[in-house]
C-alpha cells in the first residue's frame, strides 16, 4: 500500500508515518520545511508546501494523510488551505484515492438538531481559541461539498495527550458529543497521541467510513 503523510514531521504525522512502515506501506513524507534531526525510517521525504502539490505528484497513492496543523492565528488558514488543495486535485481522478483529514473535536455536534458545536461551550473552548476552531470547521465544510471524493475527517477525542502511552486500544464513535456544560469530566474522551496514530493507520488500511466525520477515542482520561 502506497501513502502519503503531509505535515510529516508534526506530532501526528511523525508517529503515523513510522507506524504506517511497520505495517508494510510505503511511504512519502511531506512537509514545507525539513528536519533532519528527526527519523523517518525509509520514507521517501518531499520537501515541499502543500498548496504547490500537483495532481502528477499525488497519483498513485492509496491514501493520503492531511495531518497538517496551524498553533497560531498566523498559521491556522494551513488548517484548510492545504486541504481545499488536495480536494481539487483529487476530484480530477476517475480511481480516486482515499483522503484522510486531522479533524478537530471542537467541530462535534452538542444537540440532536446538529445546530450546536462543541466550540460554541467556553468551557471547552475559550475565545482565545476560536481562531483555531474556525480553520478545523472550514475544512470540514470543504470536505462536505465532495461527493465525489473518497474522504474521512477523523477527529480525535477531546483530551488528546501528546505524551500518552501507545496502548493500542481505540474505538470509533460518531459525530455527538455529549458534554458536560460545567465543563470537562474526563469521561470517554481521552486518547494519546500514539493511540490516534494508530487508528489512522487502521483506517488508512481499511476502506471503512467513507464521507463521514468520525471520532477516534480510547476511553476515560486517566485519573477520573
Amino acid at each position: 500500500m502506497k501513502i502519503m503523510v503531509i505535515g510529516a514531521f508534526g506530532r501526528v504525522g511523525q508517529k503515523v508515518v513510522r507506524l504506517a512502515q511497520t505495517q508494510g506501506m510505503q511511504v512519502t513524507a511531506v512537509s514545507h520545511h525539513d528536519h533532519p534531526e528527526v527519523d523517518l525510517g525509509q520514507a521517501t521525504v518531499l520537501i515541499k508546501d502543500v498548496e504547490e502539490l500537483t495532481q502528477k505528484e499525488i497519483t498513485g497513492y492509496d491514501a493520503i494523510l492531511d495531518a497538517t496543523a496551524g498553533w497560531d492565528e498566523a498559521s491556522a488558514a494551513n488548517i484548510y488551505l492545504g486541504l481545499w488543495h488536495l480536494a481539487q486535485l483529487l476530484s480530477g481522478f476517475k480511481n480516486q484515492t482515499r483522503l484522510l483529514k486531522v479533524g478537530g473535536t471542537n467541530t462535534l455536534y452538542i444537540n440532536p438538531a446538529h445546530t450546536q458545536t462543541l466550540q460554541s461551550l467556553s468551557s471547552y473552548y475559550p475565545a482565545k481559541y476560536k481562531f483555531m476552531c474556525d480553520a478545523h470547521q472550514k475544512a470540514l465544510d470543504i470536505l462536505r461539498r465532495y461527493s465525489n471524493l473518497l474522504w474521512t475527517y477523523v477527529t480525535p477525542a477531546y483530551n488528546f495527550d501528546s505524551q500518552g502511552p501507545a496502548t493500542y486500544a481505540y474505538h470509533v464513535e460518531g459525530e455527538d458529543f455529549t458534554p458536560n456544560l460545567t465543563g470537562d469530566d474526563g469521561k470517554d474522551d481521552y486518547i494519546s497521541y500514539a493511540d490516534y496514530a494508530y487508528g489512522i493507520v487502521d483506517l488508512l488500511a481499511n476502506h471503512r467510513f467513507i464521507r463521514q466525520r468520525i471520532t477516534l477515542v480510547h476511553g476515560d482520561k486517566p485519573g477520573q
